[in-house]
């Protein structure tokens, strides 16, 4: 949870510091601000604390789909750090089902990964031989299956694990790969093209 109350206090100064140590007046002013924002997110911890999963999750969905970064960030790793597995579960639904694009990481395991870094520079990704990424919308929400093409699930949550397929008009363009969710909130798994295969990762803090 360390990583949680860093988020914490980075927030305090981002949400509610809304103005610069120019334009402070004194030091008692600035002490008030973060004061003000520190008992601002302790109600957002609150709720968050909550014993029941239920209501730890409607806040996290909440806070997912408000416009402020630190809210979100506070919201995914509360859920993602969590020991409960339902939660955890929850957590990632909550991240898929607020739209927002991911970004999906592949890093080459040797000659093997010379067809998946060509596969993502034919999908608009990048990469500089050895790493490269992609960003992807995840599509429309339909229950533990999230659509973008040819009405087929895109992502598709499976308990802690992630499910991917890419397709396309043909096979140079398929791909597919199961992810485990970390402890860190990271989605870890290995990406399968025609004829190759490399790491994949996708951070779902970020």
């Amino acid at each position: 949870m360390n990583a949680v109350r860093l988020a914490i206090a980075a927030s305090i100064f981002f949400m509610f510091c809304n103005f610069s140590f120019a334009q402070t007046t004194s030091f008692e002013e600035f002490q008030r601000k973060v004061n003000e924002g520190v008992a601002e997110i302790a109600k957002y911890q609150e709720v968050l604390q909550n014993p029941d999963v239920r209501v730890q999750y409607q806040a996290v969905q909440y806070m997912l789909k408000t416009n402020d970064p630190a809210l979100q960030r506070i919201a995914k790793e509360h859920a993602l750090f969590s020991t409960n597995p339902v939660l955890r579960n929850s957590a990632i639904k909550a991240i898929f089902d607020s739209g927002q694009n991911v970004r999906l990481v592949v890093t080459s395991t040797g000659e093997k990964s010379l067809d998946v870094l060509g596969w993502l520079r034919r999908i608009d990704g990048t990469h500089d031989g050895n790493i490269g990424s992609v960003i992807f919308k995840v599509g429309e929400a339909r229950e533990n299956c999230w659509v973008q093409y040819r009405n087929s699930c895109h992502f598709q949550l499976a308990g802690n694990s992630v499910l991917f397929k890419h397709e396309g008009n043909n096979s140079s363009y398929a791909a597919q790969s199961s992810l485990d969710l970390g402890n860190d909130g990271i989605l870890r798994g290995v990406i399968f093209t025609k004829n190759g295969e490399a790491r994949l990762s996708i951070d779902l803090k970020e």
